[in-house]
């Protein structure tokens, strides 16, 4: 049987606007091994600092002031230079509709709030062997 490498996250840029939430994100990421976590607070602070901050994964909110998940989703997913980053939305959104627009702007997957902090990495990484299985980045 062959078996896909296990990815491996070392950076991860999260877009999340609320400051509690993300220090449990960081904290929970910093855990599951990944030693880079870069916050930002909406859409437009992270389509600023993605060239910049060069992730191996995004992991978006939906509802956030400026510039929302899925609107900032597609605009990472339209740029050249980042539409191979993977994004994975982390967000309260969780109805299937929601969920849908969210594939449907180019992320990899969808992950509901509230979260595990414990097992949060664990199920990120199943996403992106999902995905690599699929053949996406």
């Amino acid at each position: 049987m062959n078996s896909l490498p296990l990815p491996t996250v070392q950076k991860v840029l999260v877009v999340e606007d609320d400051p509690d939430i993300q220090k449990v994100i960081r904290m929970s990421l910093r855990h599951g091994g990944v030693n880079d976590v870069v916050l930002t607070g909406d859409g437009r602070e992270c389509l600023a600092a993605v060239n910049r901050v060069r992730p191996d994964l995004i992991l978006l909110d939906v509802s956030m002031p400026h510039l929302d998940g899925y609107q900032t989703c597609v605009l990472l997913k339209a740029n050249p230079e980042t539409k191979s980053i993977p994004v994975i939305f982390l967000t309260a959104k969780v109805q299937a509709q929601e969920a849908e627009i969210g594939m449907q702007s180019g992320a990899l997957g969808y992950l509901s709030k509230p979260f595990d902090p414990l097992t949060l990495h664990e199920q990120i990484l199943a996403l992106l062997a999902k995905g690599a299985a699929r053949g996406n980045p």
